[in-house]
């Protein structure tokens, strides 16, 4: 091929290309002009922002008024700026926890959410946003509220309520004072609580116990609380963790039960979600009544 043709050739495809490109771009364009409808503290909103926040709600699973997509991007937009004063600049993993934050409330996950805005043609400029505002907005409500916190009282009594603060399971050891049948047990009942007064922890007190005279000491057992009768299992509650508990009489003679461990991974765990819950709760009081100010205070004008 000569190089005239072949110079000829290039131009015919680049001509083409163009025209296609010009062609897509167009398809590609907004089919309505972008036209401001409002602005908030001077920062204008259009009816493309409405549209987007429409599906962005419809989504979420919230009302999905113009009404509400407007007070939807006041929201964002007055947050987001607020953000700003403060130098408070979510990254990515923020604003995926926060998307996730939803994402639990409408019991999905984070990528099924995300896929939904897709679909639903949400840009990705106006999801990031709203998730940005969202995610940074609680970093700077948690940073203005350091000292707020749940104490462990509130705990307790939120427990209590619930009948989730029984321990989980105990580790003992059952130590027997053997009495002879017919035998006067007062004695041992008087060596059993001078074993109680000397005994601080299991790994110092059975070699203390067993040093006793005529005097078993069993092997370590664990039990679930469910297990147990109410009566013991409240004397377990009320019994420390190394301690002895009260003397009681049975045919082998006094026994008493050393508490070696007491297993409270059911409590933490339900304590550290109501802690969760108890300071979202707080930390959502403090959000309303700052959004409130801000909100007040913006000015805003409808076209």
């Amino acid at each position: 091929m000569s190089r005239t043709s072949f110079v000829q050739r290039a131009a015919r495809v680049a001509f083409l290309l163009a025209g296609a490109i010009s062609f897509w771009s167009l398809a590609s364009a907004p089919s309505h002009a972008q036209a401001v409808v409002a602005s908030v503290n001077d920062d204008p909103v259009t009816n493309v922002d409405i549209d987007q926040h429409m599906k962005m709600l419809r989504v979420i699973q919230k009302n999905a008024t113009r009404e509400a997509a407007l007070e939807s991007i006041y929201e964002t937009r007055l947050k987001l700026m607020e953000l700003s004063k403060y130098k408070v600049n979510p990254g990515d993993p923020d604003i995926g926890w926060a998307l996730g934050v939803t994402a639990r409330r409408l019991k999905s996950d984070p990528q099924t959410l995300l896929g939904a805005l897709q679909r639903a043609g949400v840009t990705e400029d106006q999801w990031k946003q709203k998730w940005k505002a969202e995610a940074g907005w609680m970093q700077l409500i948690r940073a203005l509220n350091r000292t707020l916190e749940v104490s462990e009282t509130e705990i307790r009594a939120e427990l209590a309520k619930t009948g989730q603060n029984k321990s989980a399971e105990y580790t003992v050891r059952q130590i027997i004072l053997v009495v002879p049948n017919g035998a006067n047990a007062e004695g041992r009942v008087v060596e059993a609580n001078q074993l109680r007064t000397r005994f601080t922890d299991c790994a110092s007190g059975i070699p203390i116990a067993a040093a006793f005279r005529d005097t078993a000491v069993k092997e370590p057992i664990t039990r679930s609380a469910s297990t147990l009768p109410e009566a013991l299992r409240k004397t377990l509650d009320s019994t420390p963790v190394g301690k002895l508990t009260p003397p009681s009489r049975s045919p082998q003679g006094i026994e008493m039960l050393a508490v070696c461990n007491k297993s409270d991974r059911q409590d933490a765990a339900a304590a550290d979600n109501l802690r969760n819950d108890m300071l979202f709760k707080k930390l959502q009081g403090e959000s309303d009544k700052r959004y409130a100010e801000v909100r007040a205070k913006a000015i805003i004008v409808n076209r």
